[in-house]
């Protein structure tokens, strides 16, 4: 009896434990499947949102934006992850067979999901303690795209839901296109078109062979460790294991797993981040394009950018002013570490040389001599060379763009285009003598440049060989305000100052800013914005910015207005502070191309200008020091003029980019309106009709129809008129026997 009641209270404990244990493996067992719904719900949650957040395409990785010159050469790239997006047909059937023969032999059976290779994965990971992915592409494509890589239940849930979310709104190919396009390749690589043309010198997708291919399909698993160029033996090992499982799946033949397994490796690594060579003028459209499209368009939504620049004359523009710089720099001897003695070169101490091989290029501005040009086709405004500087390593501060400089006599052409508008004439005289200009508080005694006064001069003669007092009158006889508001319509975009030392460039402005002015003297009036986008396309091939059609431009000038001030400026490249060009020499016009420009040079030689143009080319061209009190004089003590420096920078540029053009096929600049000019024989130092008295001094002059003078010189006097069979000098060759006497202003 009593070993019966043990029994029985033995058998009711037992049935109590596992009572209580079925209870407990219950309450445990439904809180864990209460986690895993309340996950899995969760996670299908945020995964449907984030597939539609993503939109059509899903969520779209980066891509580079990409700088082009004129004839399609890659300038630049501007980017966060180097990548070229590339669409599903244009990527090498190599790729995408060992893509799938590597990573998910299933691809095209599951619906984001394998089982069967899930327990494969697990199976080798316990038979060999060897890690392995049981992720599938579409889940790896999830992971990469929408999730953080944790190791969480709720991140794998998330990821297998994703994957379904995937499959269901996408097709395959659409799932192979984005994950091609989204993964790391080692190198800066994201995606396989940026990954073949890094790894492979500029091939495409579209144009791995099969090694190639296998080599970039074995990389994304660890790209450091299968570097081909630091680890080169398990980088063969990878891509031979690629080329067996595609042999296994029947995607390639024995021989040729044979042939490409023995095939070297062949690469030949590019990296854009290196490699571009960023300049001024590429570093100019980055700063426009991040201005107006923001900088997540240009870093990463893989804008296309085809710009104005023309690289023949992109490397003209260097040359010019590396040789003409090598020329008046001070001879620096890095073997001595002196400077040689040189009257002809400057005499401040430093030289790019030196800068080079002394100098610690990170701690402060650069303090040799500085160039900057800028070119523009007056006919479109496209901008077709830009140089910001002497060396964009040593300073990236654009000289040609952001550097605000007096301009000197360089203005004036500004004022005389108010006065021809305002009615006067290339043969109208100004009188050239000192003249006191009221400040309030003090005066000013506005001074030639070479110190004299000249009496009575046309206005020819005063642009040509820039006198100062005389455009300081014709600047007060038009007006201030007329001449300001004429030099901005005509494209000068910087505040100017209404001052009556404003015909003589006390403003500030930039060379682009000068050569986009220059515009209306060589269209015939017609004003144009200078710019250096000739097309900014998206990633979806949409048009978003397009200069192709060039706009008609707005008329400044009149046409007639127009052909004078060219007329005029012609002078100072013929005969006049620009001689230097040797535009003419031998009479005809270099490239079949008439020319016309102006000089100029700030107080004390801190600044030398040229802007000059032909039908078909304006070209800005500054010198001087960043530092403005630092003035250019050679070590003979003469100053450097604008027609000393500045203009052989703009012959060697535009002579070479003009070298073996047609002067037959040269354009013309546009004409004046018929019947609106006449010519008259004056004497240049009177203004009137010339006699037979005025000797030399009688030249053929250009009027408005109507207003040349009707009365006969009172200075030589006489009353017979100027034989018409007399040789006199023509208009814009006066006094060629004393050029070499004129000051280079």
């Amino acid at each position: 009896m009593v070993r019966s009641n043990s029994a029985a209270h033995n058998t009711a404990t037992a049935v109590r434990w596992t009572v209580l244990t079925a209870v407990i493996c219950i309450f445990f067992s439904g809180g864990f499947l209460w986690r895993v719904f309340n996950d899995c719900s969760t996670a299908f949650r945020q995964a449907r949102g984030s597939i539609l957040v993503a939109g059509l395409r899903g969520r779209e990785p980066s891509a580079s934006t990409r700088i082009y010159d004129s004839r399609g050469n890659e300038l630049a790239c501007a980017f966060v992850e180097n990548r070229y997006p590339v669409e599903y047909d244009r990527i090498s059937p190599n790729v995408i067979q060992g893509l799938v023969a590597t990573e998910d032999k299933e691809f095209y059976t599951h619906s984001g999901v394998s089982l069967r290779g899930l327990f494969r994965a697990l199976y080798v990971d316990l038979t060999t303690g060897a890690r392995h992915g049981g992720s599938t592409i579409t889940q790896q494509l999830a992971r990469g795209l929408f999730l953080v890589p944790d190791q969480t239940l709720q991140r794998k849930l998330q990821e297998a839901f994703i994957a379904m979310e995937i499959e269901r709104q996408f097709s395959k190919q659409e799932i192979l296109e984005m994950y091609l396009n989204h993964i790391f390749f080692g190198q800066g690589a994201y995606g396989i078109e940026a990954a073949a043309r890094t790894y492979f010198n500029g091939t495409t997708a579209a144009e791995l062979s099969l090694a190639q291919a296998a080599l970039l399909v074995g990389l994304p698993r660890n790209p450091s460790g299968y570097n081909p160029l630091t680890n080169p033996e398990r980088c063969t090992t990878r891509r031979n294991v690629v080329l067996s499982m595609m042999r296994e799946d029947g995607y390639i033949t024995e021989d040729q797993y044979r042939q490409a397994s023995s095939a070297p490796l062949g690469v030949d690594v590019v990296r854009p981040e290196l490699e571009a060579q960023w300049d001024y003028f590429s570093e100019y459209v980055r700063q426009y394009l991040v201005a107006r499209y923001g900088w997540s368009a240009v870093y990463e939504q893989g804008l296309e950018v085809y710009t104005t620049l023309d690289p023949d004359m992109q490397a003209a523009a260097v040359f010019a002013m590396d040789s003409v710089m090598a020329l008046r720099e001070p001879l620096w001897d890095p073997a001595t570490g002196a400077y040689a003695s040189d009257p002809g070169r400057l005499r401040y101490p430093s030289s790019w040389a030196y800068w080079q091989t002394v100098e610690d290029t990170t701690s402060r501005a650069p303090d040799y001599i500085q160039c900057a040009i800028v070119a523009i086709d007056p006919r479109t405004g496209y901008i077709r060379a830009m140089v910001g500087g002497r060396d964009f390593q040593d300073s990236e501060f654009n000289r040609a763009v952001q550097a605000r400089r007096q301009p000197g006599s360089s203005f004036k052409p500004f004022v005389y285009a108010e006065a021809i508008e305002q009615g006067w004439s290339p043969g109208s005289v100004v009188l050239d003598q000192p003249v006191v200009v009221d400040l309030s508080p003090g005066q000013w005694r506005p001074r030639n440049y070479d110190g004299r006064f000249h009496g009575m001069v046309t206005l020819r003669e005063a642009i040509a060989r820039s006198y100062n007092v005389s455009a300081v009158r014709v600047g007060m006889a038009v007006g201030i305000e007329a001449v300001a508001a004429r030099a901005a319509a005509m494209g000068i975009e910087s505040s100017l100052p209404i001052v009556n030392s404003l015909p003589l460039g006390s403003c500030m402005v930039s060379p682009l800013e000068m050569a986009q002015a220059y515009i209306p003297f060589a269209t015939g009036g017609m004003a144009r914005d200078a710019t250096g986008i000739l097309r900014v396309v998206d990633r979806y091939g949409n048009v978003l910015e397009s200069n192709e059609q060039p706009s008609q431009g707005i008329r400044v000038l009149s046409e007639t207005g127009a052909w004078l001030m060219n007329n005029l400026l012609q002078s100072v490249v013929r005969a006049g502070t620009a001689t230097g060009t040797r535009w003419y020499a031998g009479g005809a016009p270099y490239a079949g191309r008439d020319a016309g420009g102006k000089t100029g040079t700030t107080s004390d030689y801190a600044d030398a200008w040229f802007i000059g143009f032909t039908p078909d080319l304006v070209a800005s061209v500054w010198v001087g020091y960043d530092n403005h009190v630092v003035r250019m004089r050679l070590q003979s003590g003469r100053g450097e003029a604008g027609g000393d420096i500045a203009v052989p920078i703009w012959g060697r540029f535009m002579r070479r980019s003009f070298a073996g053009y047609d002067p037959a096929a040269a354009p013309e600049f546009p004409p004046a309106a018929s019947g609106a000019v006449e010519y008259s024989i004056i004497c240049r130092q009177s203004g009137f009709l010339a006699n037979a008295q005025c000797g030399d001094k009688a030249v053929d002059e250009i009027f408005w129809a109507g207003t040349q003078p009707a009365s006969y010189c009172p200075i030589h006097t006489g009353t017979s008129p100027f034989a018409s069979d007399t040789t006199i000098p023509d208009f814009t060759q006066f006094d060629t026997g004393d050029v070499r006497g004129w000051p280079s202003r």
